[in-house]
C-alpha cells in the first residue's frame, strides 16, 4: 500500500471522495439526469460523449484505486484529467468547459501530482521505493 502513512492516507481517500464525486457527475449529466436534454449524445456530439464517459469512468476506478490506498488510483486519475484537458484544450468546440471546470481539473491534477511525489519522497527516505 503505498498511502498508507496517516498524512498520504488522509489525503487519498479525499481525492478518491473528489474523484467518484466528480465520476457521478459526470456520468448523471451525459445522461440526462440533470439537465433538460433527452439524448446527450445529440447535445454534444460523439466524440465529446465517449470522451466524458470514459473520463468518469476512469475517475470512478482511480477513485476505488485511492481508496484502497495504492497507486493505480492516482495514475488513473492522471490520466483522466490529461485526457479531458488535453481534448479541451486541442479543440475547443467538442468539449466546454467552464472557467471553473478547467480550474478544478487542473488542482485535482497537481494534487494527485504532488501526493505521489510525496509519497515517493518519503518512502525513499526509509530506503523503500513505490
Amino acid at each position: 500500500m503505498a498511502f498508507s502513512e496517516k498524512p498520504f492516507s488522509l489525503a487519498a481517500r479525499v481525492l478518491a471522495i473528489l474523484a467518484l464525486v466528480h465520476g457521478l457527475t459526470a456520468i448523471f449529466y451525459q445522461f440526462s439526469t440533470a439537465r433538460d436534454v433527452n439524448v446527450s449524445v445529440d447535445a454534444l456530439g460523439n466524440v465529446a460523449f465517449a470522451i466524458t464517459i470514459l473520463c468518469a469512468l476512469l475517475r470512478l476506478m482511480a477513485a476505488v484505486g485511492l481508496w484502497s490506498l495504492t497507486i493505480w488510483g492516482g495514475v488513473l486519475l492522471i490520466i483522466a484529467n490529461v485526457m479531458e484537458l488535453s481534448a479541451a484544450f486541442w479543440s475547443p468546440k467538442i468539449l466546454h468547459f467552464s472557467l471553473f471546470e478547467i480550474a478544478l481539473r487542473v488542482l485535482i491534477l497537481l494534487a494527485i501530482c504532488v501526493l505521489l511525489v510525496w509519497a515517493n519522497r518519503s518512502r525513499n527516505q526509509h530506503g523503500h521505493e513505490l
